[in-house]
């Protein structure tokens, strides 16, 4: 390894961070002049095995699976131990405050107890920790009689399906493994916009799919009486939804909601005939339901409308609570020759968009840059827009694409002014193309309401400021650039 390209590491035995706070941490490291990259994971299998995979991973390095591990490469041997210095002192840094603070609970059994003897007691556990202890940690909350939201990833499915039918059997939600955006009586958990109250209960098993119907209705004035994530794997048939129909029981017996949606990446056959066979029922209740399953063809039948996108499910979710709404799609553009290239934040944002092209026939690399792939030891994109910025701004020198397509997803959990990098990007991007006698088309849309703490008129100015076209919707954006390129004979 050359002096250019230093990868060091630094293990601290026995010791745990949370994902958000070893995120933060290695996203300010990561910003010190000559480091090119970050990793900040505790020492699993599976996460040393996502480093290895992106080429993070020091050879021979020793590590149990409660020890923490901090990677850095960076220009030269100094740099990158300074930056190691300065990230293990903030790591094992003790947190400040006057002999008054209030002690911290040792245990989730400890916490809970805690919690309990509140003024307002608790009665939900957030676990956000390494997937091999956290079903351990759910498990004890859902035997102590707490709803879990389990935002860790990377946990076995077979825990996961031990972890549900407790739920069930306790009637308590189990949400996720790996849910990211929950509203539970009006409380955001995760990444969630900040929506009104309303009358549409949502049962999601994806995360910005369900931020990004959330934020439709609260613009339509519908709003969201509870939005339930049940993790991206609740409808797979290993688990075969038994939290989704868990959240339906839930839903159906709220009397703030009228209306209830179902959102989910394409579920596995059996199950959605299963979960279509319990959504036929509810509606011959009284309640009418949306299913929003991607890719599905759009239908009605029993009281059921089935939609296959996004924006199609919260069009009519807002219908049937008397909040209709209409999506207006920008005027035709003019897209320049060379290849689209999807960047995105949002794991179902980047599927909806590929759905949507892929029915008009044209062809496109989207990227999820929330994947595993991209993120191991580092900032989910939505917390730190930079690693997502630096793509922008290398798509403008390579000759090969004409088109950027791109989301913007604000709310809480979110970058405090997450246009601002990209904006930045796409200006850099552009003049790039420039240079080399070319044009540089970036369209997008931003999920994100009126209320959200970054602002979304200021956030959608700045995009547009350096020249991205802003569509209404993600849906709406995708189909502006397949159109565009099956005009110019794109299309297969």
């Amino acid at each position: 390894m050359t002096d250019s390209n230093i990868l060091l590491s630094r293990v601290l035995p026995h010791f745990y961070r949370d994902s958000v706070a070893l995120m933060a941490i290695a996203s300010t490291t990561e910003k010190r002049d000559g480091i090119v990259r970050v990793g900040a994971v505790m020492a699993t299998p599976s996460n040393l095995g996502i480093l290895a995979e992106s080429g993070m991973l020091p050879d021979g390095l020793a590590a149990a699976p409660d020890d923490l591990v901090f990677v850095v490469r960076g220009s030269d041997a100094e740099t990158v131990t300074e930056a190691l210095d300065a990230a293990q002192a903030a790591l094992t840094a003790v947190d400040g405050g006057s002999s008054s603070e209030e002690q911290r609970p040792g245990t989730i059994r400890e916490g809970i107890a805690a919690a309990r003897q509140a003024e307002h007691p608790a009665n939900l556990v957030a676990v956000s920790i390494a997937g091999t202890y956290a079903p351990m940690v759910a498990e004890q909350a859902l035997r102590d009689g707490m709803h879990v939201l389990c935002f860790s990833d990377n946990v076995d499915i077979a825990d996961e399906l031990r972890l549900k039918q407790l739920a069930v059997e306790k009637r308590l939600l189990m949400m996720g493994p790996d849910c990211g955006t929950a509203i539970i009586d009006g409380v955001p958990l995760g990444f969630a916009n900040v929506v009104a109250p309303g009358s549409v209960g949502i049962v999601a098993a994806s995360g910005t799919g369900a931020q990004e119907v959330s934020r439709l209705l609260d613009t339509a004035g519908a709003g969201v009486s509870q939005l339930i994530g049940v993790g991206g794997r609740d409808l797979s048939v290993d688990i075969g939804g038994l939290m989704s129909n868990l959240a339906l029981d839930f839903l159906v017996e709220d009397a703030a909601t009228t209306v209830i949606m179902v959102v989910s990446k394409p579920p596995a056959a059996a199950v959605a005939t299963e979960l279509l066979a319990r959504l036929t029922t509810i509606a011959a209740g009284g309640i009418p339901v949306v299913a929003c399953f991607l890719g599905q063809e759009d239908s009605d039948s029993d009281g059921v409308m089935v939609r296959g996108t996004l924006e199609g499910g919260a069009l009519a979710a807002a219908e049937l609570a008397g909040h209709p709404f209409t999506v207006t799609d920008l005027e035709p553009i003019t897209v320049p020759s060379g290849r689209i290239l999807g960047l995105y934040t949002g794991g179902t944002l980047a599927s909806e968009s590929k759905i949507i092209l892929k029915r008009a026939g044209v062809e496109a690399e989207v990227i999820d840059l929330g994947d595993d792939e991209y993120t191991a030891g580092k900032p989910h994109p939505m917390i730190d827009p930079e690693s997502r910025a630096e793509k922008i701004a290398a798509a403008g020198s390579d000759e090969t694409v004409g088109t950027i397509l791109l989301d913007l997803v604000l709310g809480h959990g979110a970058h405090a002014d997450p246009a601002t990098p990209v904006a930045v990007a796409v200006a850099s991007a552009r003049d790039a193309a420039k240079t080399q006698g070319r044009e540089l088309v970036v369209v997008g849309s931003v999920c994100g309401t009126a209320s959200d703490p970054q602002g979304l008129a200021r956030q959608r100015d700045i995009l547009t400021g350096a020249g991205v076209i802003l569509a209404e919707t993600n849906a709406s954006a995708a189909r502006l650039v397949a159109a565009a390129h099956a005009a110019k004979g794109d299309a297969a």
